[in-house]
């Protein structure tokens, strides 16, 4: 929705289709209401146990693991960002003095759009449309970020799983930062419009699956070569490097499984947003926009569950373990830890690896 502030002094562009619906004043939407309530304690469950694990149990190189569990940890913003919407979407707050049924998702004409004297009347509804803006774009771009990461892995291919590097993860985290930002000042304060937002993220999405794949097919070579020619292979390449080929495809069949499940929730949110701009079901339009908000919102119930069963090492960790409490789910224990099995988990042979190549790093001659 377009707001214009001050008689036209600017305008501001917040993620909402609805203001003072007062559709939600019947049984039916304020059931809706309670059962996303609901869902959010049960989302906020998921990300805490999600994060927990992706933060203790090492899958990947500490740089991945990090952007993993950032991604999974801006779902906060999300949670802030409605919880202030919320009031103003369905009524219970007004914004200064309007008291009409707004509906609009993104407008030029002036006449179209919601008057307001200053945002301090409303300041709250901006502030979680700010959230929510902050959210979507980490969303949109997390795919971008990982790719970039992952080409970093391959430059240093020799030995980047046997060095943190943590340099590289400040400087991806604040290039990252950079394009959420610049975007959301363009955004928030209605620079560009809907149709070169979408086209921006998609075009960086597309970059990123480039990236992606280029990297797939370096690797694959190297491990193919590896295959036909161990003798001749060794020559040229350290079992580091083969390590971190094997490492990188790895990343790259998680990336699938994570693209085209958020692809298809984007697909879906974007068909939603079609529908309700050209009024296409004008009666359901608050129900519409009630699904597509929470596609945004309650992602995580999708996204986090295929994230950790993607991963063996994630999968494990969650399965061989309890919840004694939901207050005390950042106090996860494993079960038998101290239990002698009689073959190692994948963790404990990545660890063991990684002790294995320090020794051997250690030990090679200088040249």
């Amino acid at each position: 929705m377009i707001f214009s502030i001050n008689k036209g002094e600017y305008t501001i562009w917040l993620p909402i289709y609805t203001l003072n619906d007062n559709t939600y004043d019947s049984v039916f939407y304020r059931g809706l209401l309670i059962i996303e309530l609901f869902l959010s304690i049960v989302t906020f469950l998921v990300i805490a146990t999600t994060a927990y694990i992706i933060i203790t149990t090492r899958a990947f190189h500490t740089n991945m693991n990090s952007l993993f569990a950032y991604f999974v940890l801006s779902w906060i913003s999300s949670a802030i960002g409605r919880s202030m919407l919320t009031p103003y979407l369905i009524g219970s707050w007004k914004a200064g003095n309007i008291s009409n049924d707004y509906r609009s998702w993104w407008t030029d004409d002036v006449e179209e759009m919601t008057p307001i004297n200053s945002i301090r009347e409303a300041w709250p509804l901006f502030v979680g449309g700010f959230f929510t803006w902050y959210y979507m774009f980490v969303m949109t771009t997390c795919l971008f970020a990982m790719s970039i990461e992952r080409v970093f892995a391959c430059y240093f291919i020799g030995n980047y799983e046997n060095t943190s590097r943590l340099y590289l993860l400040f400087f991806l985290f604040l290039f990252h930062q950079f394009i959420i930002l610049t975007v959301l000042y363009l955004v928030f304060f209605n620079r560009i419009n809907f149709v070169t937002t979408v086209t921006f993220f998609l075009i960086l999405n597309v970059v990123a699956m480039f990236l992606f794949y280029g990297n797939r097919q370096y690797n694959l070579k190297i491990i193919r070569k590896f295959k036909r020619e161990p003798l001749e292979s060794g020559k040229h390449h350290t079992l580091p490097v083969r390590f971190q080929a094997k490492e990188n495809v790895r990343v790259f069949n998680l990336t699938v499984r994570v693209f085209v499940v958020g692809f298809v929730l984007i697909l879906s949110a974007l068909s939603l947003v079609i529908v309700i701009t050209f009024k296409c079901v004008p009666s359901f339009n608050t129900f519409l926009t009630y699904c597509f908000e929470n596609i945004v919102h309650l992602n995580p119930l999708i996204m986090c569950p295929v994230l950790i069963f993607s991963v063996s090492t994630w999968s494990k960790a969650l399965l061989h373990s309890r919840l004694p409490m939901i207050d005390k789910i950042t106090k996860i224990t494993f079960i038998d830890r101290h239990s002698v099995l009689p073959n190692q988990t994948q963790q404990q042979e990545t660890e063991t690896y990684f002790s294995q190549l320090h020794s051997v790093w250690e030990k090679r001659p200088s040249s």
